[in-house]
């Protein structure tokens, strides 16, 4: 599989937590930058959510239509705001932030 084939069904994916709690649809994808490899995914929690919140793609498997992340859903509930537009990506502090977080 391409990786424009990866980011393709990821961005038509349901998010799960790793209990297989629904967290939501995939936002977007967002791509390593020394790589070109998916790396990043965002979700809104809920139908009244205005922020996605960015879940890393380490330790996710996909299964058909779906994703499933190696967070719980309250750890991707917690995670630090950050902006990450898709024609620019995250900011490397922004990814840092993230890493840290995330314990990546």
């Amino acid at each position: 599989m391409t990786e424009d084939e990866t980011v393709h069904e990821l961005q038509d994916a349901t998010v799960w937590d790793s209990s297989g709690h629904r967290l939501g649809l995939v936002g977007e994808v967002h791509r390593d930058k020394d790589t070109g490899r998916p790396a990043w995914l965002t979700v809104a929690l809920g139908l009244a959510e205005t922020r996605e919140r960015f879940v890393p793609l380490t330790g996710a498997r996909m299964e058909g239509k779906d994703v499933y992340v190696a967070y719980d859903h309250d750890t991707v509930q917690d995670s630090p705001a950050v902006g990450g537009e898709p024609e620019t990506g995250l900011s490397p502090e922004e990814e840092e932030t993230l890493n840290r977080y995330y314990g990546l």
